[in-house]
């Protein structure tokens, strides 16, 4: 699932359970171990680009949280897709799986997810059209990583360490980091093993779509 992003002669790349305790003391629903509020359900299907700029994503890592804001006046599909798969908990348990001083870090390949999806759920996966436009990427930067062929965008992104020209008009931006810049520089700073992966495990444990207030 993972994809590659490729950088001309450069070569560099880019390629994304909890059980309920039914059981009963004394005639009464035994306590359970966590008390986990449930997502409020947002439905993006039909909602206008205006209607989906209202819209953050807070990725909870385990070096801290990660607040996203959205673009969806120039990649309105990229936006309704991410806002999708955050909300349908796809992000959920996956890893920040390459991290590239200088260059980007980057997420959302489903094949580090743990627990994996089950295969009908990951039949919600689809390719995405590009969607350039005139943005560039600069630190702070949300994009979407793709394999060689422009519509080959799927669930893995990055968020840019520094300006990057090269990727201007070649990656769809569809958002920006708002908030947790400093997280985004701890996940940076780790030791990196092969293949620019982390050597520890550095997990997104939960992608929380929030309404932004006026």
């Amino acid at each position: 699932m993972r994809k590659l992003l490729v950088l001309g002669v450069c070569g560099l790349i880019l390629a994304a359970c909890t059980g309920t305790d039914k059981s009963r003391t004394n005639g009464k629903p035994a306590a359970k171990e966590e008390n986990k509020q449930a997502k409020p359900f947002v439905s993006i299907a039909g909602k206008s680009p205006e209607e989906l700029k209202k819209y953050h994503v807070i990725l909870e890592t385990s070096m801290g949280k990660i607040e996203l804001g959205f673009y969806p006046e120039v990649a309105p599909e990229h936006v309704r897709n991410f806002l999708r798969l955050s909300q349908a908990g796809f992000y959920d348990h996956t890893a920040w799986h390459r991290v590239v001083r200088g260059f980007v870090i980057q997420a959302g390949d489903l094949g580090t997810r743990n627990p994996p999806l089950q295969a009908m759920d990951m039949m919600a996966v689809r390719k995405l059209q590009p969607e350039f436009s005139r943005l560039k990427h600069k630190e702070g930067t949300l994009s979407m990583a793709r394999g060689e062929a422009p519509d080959s965008a799927e669930t893995s992104f990055f968020i840019c360490l520094a300006a990057q020209p090269k990727l201007d008009n070649k990656y769809t931006i569809f958002g920006e980091v708002v908030t947790g810049m400093d997280t985004v520089n701890k996940i940076t700073a780790v030791p990196i093993g092969v293949n620019s992966r982390p050597r520890e495990r550095i997990e997104i444990s939960r992608a929380e779509v929030v309404e932004v207030k006026p």
